[in-house]
């Protein structure tokens, strides 16, 4: 592990957030702790705690992870995020491998299928209802340090990054798929599961959040009945269908404030809201400051 810390030390100069030159890997420093969750949109992705603690909040269930843990999400999923522990000495040291949907099928087809020694890894994400979460937490084994320890070898070297980098990062989401409860992504990304059309749904929802969104059509879209629709979506997500659209759109409507220089009344309708009080009182649900205190902060930068 130590290995691995001074590799991301040494691509983290300071406190931040950093891309590589390898595809689908970042890196994360941060030097202090925060002091409350944070509302974020979490992308399919496998996220791994090099110095640190992090927990996630989904509703009212905590995912924390840590170096012994890395946290996967399998669909876009609105969650909040706190750091934990962090300083200036023993910053906060993550890094995050973006989900190819392709790149996991490709591994899914070419896998063998062989007895899985976890058979009851999905019981435990199952309890009181039938589909599992979109996100878990499992435990890193020493497969799964040796690669990410190669990969962020790689990503010092451009030359390493273009012949090595995929090769690693390849081999990484594949002993992530065998690890405990790697089971969890397989049925996200197995094209003959239910859950599968749900996480195409998903990715659906956040590519045209702006649109009018009907959620019978949504359901035909994962060929599933609305009852049945709504039962797998809820189970994935742990959130309702309107509120999941909801809670996009506001984030959405915080970049455009954020980055776009966008007015509160202009992002309210760019993400689809077509009342501005309600935008208005949402937002501040959400994120605890009216969207117009966004709106001025960003301009003042």
């Amino acid at each position: 592990m130590n290995a691995l810390i001074k590799k991301v030390l040494e691509l983290t100069p300071n406190e931040g957030d950093f891309s590589t030159s390898i595809p689908h890997l970042s890196l994360f420093r941060r030097d202090n702790p925060m002091a409350s969750p944070l509302p974020v949109i979490y992308q399919p992705s496998i996220y791994m705690v090099l110095l640190g603690s992090k927990a996630t909040f989904l509703g009212k269930e905590r995912y924390q992870y840590d170096p012994m843990h890395y946290l996967v999400s399998c669909v876009p999923l609105p969650l909040e995020g706190q750091i934990l522990q962090a300083s200036k000495e023993t910053p906060y040291l993550a890094a995050r491998i973006s989900l190819d949907t392709q790149l996991v099928n490709e591994l899914l087809v070419q896998m063998p299928l062989e007895p899985r020694e976890n058979t009851g890894s999905l019981d435990m994400f199952t309890v009181n209802r039938s589909s599992p979460r979109g996100i878990y937490v499992s435990a890193i084994n020493q497969d799964i340090q040796s690669t990410l320890c190669r990969l962020l070898d790689c990503a010092h070297s451009k030359s390493k990054a273009h012949v090595l980098g995929q090769l690693a990062l390849k081999e990484l989401i594949y002993h992530v798929l065998n690890a405990e409860h790697g089971d969890l992504l397989r049925i996200f990304a197995s094209q003959d599961r239910q859950q599968y059309q749900i996480a195409n749904v998903l990715q659906y929802i956040n590519r045209h959040y702006a649109s009018n969104m009907d959620i019978s059509a949504l359901a035909s879209k994962a060929n599933m009945s609305e009852s049945s629709f709504y039962q797998h979506f809820k189970a994935a997500t742990n959130t309702s269908p309107i509120q999941y659209i909801k809670t996009v759109r506001l984030h959405a409507a915080k970049r455009k404030m954020l980055f776009e220089q966008h007015t509160a009344t202009s992002a309210a309708y760019e993400v689809g809201y077509t009342s501005t009080s309600q935008f208005s009182r949402e937002y501040r649900r959400l994120f605890t400051v009216p969207p117009a205190q966004d709106a001025r902060n960003t301009s003042k930068v």
